[in-house]
């Protein structure tokens, strides 16, 4: 009995690792889920907001979170605001992994206080969206500079805050990872945050191109 007890350990084990290392994959993913994303060298336009091609991440980025696909753009709003977003895809284990609170400490930024959720509600027939949302600072010439930092994932057109993204998404060959960044004052407030309108009309797009229009109720 020992015997067939640890064996089944063992091999409940090898497929787990064979899935987040990807040795288990599933056919044509995650270059299918990568290939539905927006071209970062095209403009995009969604509401007021004008888009163009944002900075290209550089190799070593790339192959150090195994990126298989990305889309980099600035968003302008007529207001002068701007909004930066980063979408990267490609298999869940290495693309949950990376944290802003790890990507950002390289940067030398540090989260302000903790991070909370937030929950965007859009327009019928799309549904609500989770992000993490962090306050992060770094001191540059002895001046403080602020940034606040949306984040979400999805694998199959949910797009959720999970405390423990890497084991909730380990069973989908592929997951897409958003940034939504904007320089902010250490002082405004979220709700007043000119990004949740961007959210508002970014999204609804962006869930279509990648998942379809969602059905109506």
């Amino acid at each position: 009995m020992p015997f067939f007890v640890g064996l089944g350990v063992l091999m409940a084990a090898e497929l787990l690792h064979g899935h987040w290392s990807g040795r288990w994959r599933f056919s044509g993913e995650p270059e299918a889920s990568c290939a539905k994303l927006p071209k970062s060298d095209e403009p995009m336009v969604v509401g007021n907001w004008k888009g163009e091609p944002g900075p290209p991440l550089a190799d070593q980025d790339i192959a150090l979170g195994e990126i298989g696909g990305y889309f980099s753009h600035v968003f302008t709003h007529p207001s002068g605001y701007v909004v930066t977003v980063l979408i990267v895809c490609g298999r869940p284990g290495p693309i949950a992994v990376h944290s802003p609170e790890v990507c950002l400490g390289g940067e030398g930024f540090v989260l302000d206080g903790k991070k909370r959720q937030y929950k965007a509600e859009l327009a019928a027939p799309d549904k609500p969206v989770e992000f993490w949302v962090g306050q992060f600072y770094a001191f540059d010439g002895g001046l403080r500079k602020d940034r606040r930092q949306f984040w979400t994932y999805s694998s199959d057109g949910a797009w959720t805050a999970e405390d423990n993204p890497r084991l909730h998404f380990a069973r989908f060959p592929s997951l897409y990872k958003i940034y939504i960044v904007r320089q902010t004052r250490k002082d405004e407030k979220l709700e007043e945050d000119p990004t949740l309108d961007f959210i508002k009309v970014f999204m609804p797009a962006l869930q279509k191109r990648l998942f379809g229009a969602p059905a109506k109720s």
